[in-house]
């Protein structure tokens, strides 16, 4: 009889083990997941560095003093219902390029918004809610 309890008891010793592995099997499968995604950006980011990296050295290597230029989105932004509107406001969008110093090329990264200004005197003379956006839309090196 006792051979009977003691064999039960272990058989539920067994599956709760069992089920702690399941869940630590589980666990270490998520951390792997994770780390794996954290390890796809991290090449991503090698690689952005890499392509910086050979475009400074071009740059040296030419005996030129390296221009850092930010190509840059402006568009006027109108707040209304009117669709033929926001049409509009999309279609004026320009992009240029402007050269900037080191510094400030640093300090900022692609999708950046650099203006975002409320029209005031549109809105006192033409009754029109709008704004000016200003967004780094690119960055090179040349």
């Amino acid at each position: 009889m006792a051979m009977i309890l003691y064999s039960c008891e272990d058989a539920k010793t067994v599956q709760d083990e069992v089920t702690n592995l399941r869940r630590e099997r589980y666990v270490l499968r998520e951390s792997v997941r994770d780390l794996s995604w954290e390890k796809e950006s991290l090449q991503k980011d090698v690689l952005s560095l890499e392509k910086v990296l050979g475009e400074r050295r071009a740059c040296v290597s030419s005996g030129k003093e390296p221009k850092y230029i930010l190509k840059l989105k402006l568009k006027q932004s109108h707040v209304s219902l009117d669709i033929g509107t926001h049409i509009k406001d999309a279609m004026n969008a320009i992009e240029f390029e402007m050269p900037v110093d080191k510094e400030f090329y640093d300090s900022v990264s692609e999708d950046t918004e650099i203006v975002d200004d409320f029209r005031v005197g549109s809105l006192v003379i033409n009754g029109s809610f709008g704004s000016w956006e200003m967004r780094v839309v690119g960055k090179e090196i040349r």
